[in-house]
Parts: C-alpha cells; sequence; structure tokens
C-alpha cells in the first residue's frame, strides 16, 4: 500500500462523501468517548492512607464501676446483644391496639393507596 497517497485519497473520500464521512467522524469520536468511560469506570479507585494512628487501648487504671443505684451488680463494659426478643421481655413494652386505633390506621392505609392507584391509568 502506497502511504504517501493516503492522505490525498482521504481529502477526495471527505470531498466526495460528505454525509459518509461526517458519521464515518462521529461514531469514531463517540467510540473513543466509550473507551475512556468504559477505561475510567473499570479502573481501581484510589483508596487514601488513614489519616489517624492505630494504638492498642491500655488502661492506666482499673476501669471503675459508675457508683448509681441504676447500676446492676454485674456491670460489664460490652455484653452480647440477643438476636431476638423472647416474650417475657415484650410483655411490658408491647400492648395491644384496639379496635379504634387499628380502623383509624386501616382508614389513613386506605386513603394512601387510593391516592396512588387513582393517579394510575
Amino acid at each position: 500500500m502506497d502511504f504517501e497517497n493516503l492522505g490525498d485519497n482521504v481529502r477526495d473520500f471527505i470531498h466526495e462523501k460528505p454525509l459518509i464521512s461526517a458519521l464515518i467522524g462521529i461514531f469514531s469520536l463517540l467510540f473513543f468517548a466509550a473507551l475512556v468511560i468504559i477505561l475510567i469506570q473499570t479502573s481501581e479507585p484510589k483508596v487514601p492512607a488513614p489519616t489517624f494512628k492505630k494504638d492498642a487501648f491500655s488502661a492506666d487504671a482499673k476501669l471503675l464501676i459508675p457508683s448509681a443505684p441504676e447500676a446492676e451488680k454485674e456491670y460489664y463494659p460490652s455484653r452480647i446483644v440477643k438476636n431476638a426478643w423472647e416474650e417475657k421481655d415484650v410483655e411490658p413494652w408491647f400492648t395491644m391496639p384496639d379496635d379504634d386505633t387499628l380502623d383509624s390506621l386501616k382508614d389513613a392505609n386506605d386513603s394512601i393507596i387510593s391516592d396512588i392507584i387513582g393517579a394510575a391509568p
């Protein structure tokens, strides 16, 4: 292939078929833009170095149990949390709602649903 005449051939093609050359140029630009976007999106994010210093905690004195009447005798700085409540734990906090409360809640929910469905075609 003769590379000396390549520029002349491209110039002639652009002058003879401007619509096709414009479409080729636009698609080429979109292809390279998509390629750059894909390269940027797939690159690993740079994680900044932590700016704080991790030191292990060492107490310089014995941990003190608070002297309050609410504190239990077996006070721990941390505890194991249960995943679910037991029935005896729920009883002091849960009250069954009465019929009037349930009806007002039902009416409020029905009005919200009718507003949503009423706007649907």
